[in-house]
């Protein structure tokens, strides 16, 4: 199951905006203690091998050294218990040795493989729904839920100041639709524009 999150985004008219996102699914909190490179979330049904995802949820979050929030890591069998899992930055390799400081709060993920999905993304009017402009989309790192929404100069120059509506779906090949992300697109007036 894929969970929809709620994201706003502005643009500039007349400029390109581009953006990568990574599609997670089964989005727990989880505590990170730098002194034992141990991963705390309650009965969070990890096996060793899953792949996943842990990121900052607050502003000012503090990450670990040697810890990359932009990485999909890898459960490992070594000290896994109901509540409690370490990571390693491939399958079958040792637990990351984790140091400094984790402050702030963070949310443990799997990422979602996009192999056989399609990705759709329109923008639509608040009130009469009616559609102004469609996102460019393309799968970036399938295996690993990473995918990029775009708008063109030439489509962003259409676009009328204001706020609009706007969402993502995946649709896997069997048919089965999931709604990702949605959110406000405000759109601010150039004045450099020809």
């Amino acid at each position: 199951m894929i969970y929809p999150g709620n994201y706003d985004i502005t643009v500039l008219q007349n400029g390109t905006w581009r953006e990568v996102f990574r599609a997670t699914s089964e989005v727990k909190p989880v505590t990170i203690n730098t002194t034992t490179s141990v991963f705390t979330s309650d009965c969070h049904k990890l096996l060793a091998g899953d792949k996943v995802y842990i990121a900052p949820t607050s502003s000012g979050s503090t990450l670990p050294c040697n810890f990359d929030a932009n990485a999909v890591y890898f459960v490992i069998a070594s000290g896994l218990a109901t509540s409690d899992f370490r990571i390693s930055t491939t399958a079958s390799g040792s637990s990351i040795a984790l140091s400094g400081t984790a402050s702030g709060t963070f949310s443990v993920s799997k990422p979602v493989d996009l192999t056989s999905y399609t990705i759709d993304a329109d923008v639509k009017g608040l009130i009469d729904y009616v559609e102004v402009a469609t996102f460019s989309t393309a799968i970036t790192d399938a295996s690993n839920g990473l995918f990029e929404l775009s708008l063109t100069p030439s489509g962003t120059a259409a676009l009328e100041v204001g706020r609009f509506g706007y969402d993502v779906s995946l649709t896997a090949s069997g048919g089965d639709r999931y709604y990702w992300v949605t959110g406000l697109l405000t759109v601010q007036r150039t004045y450099s524009r020809n």
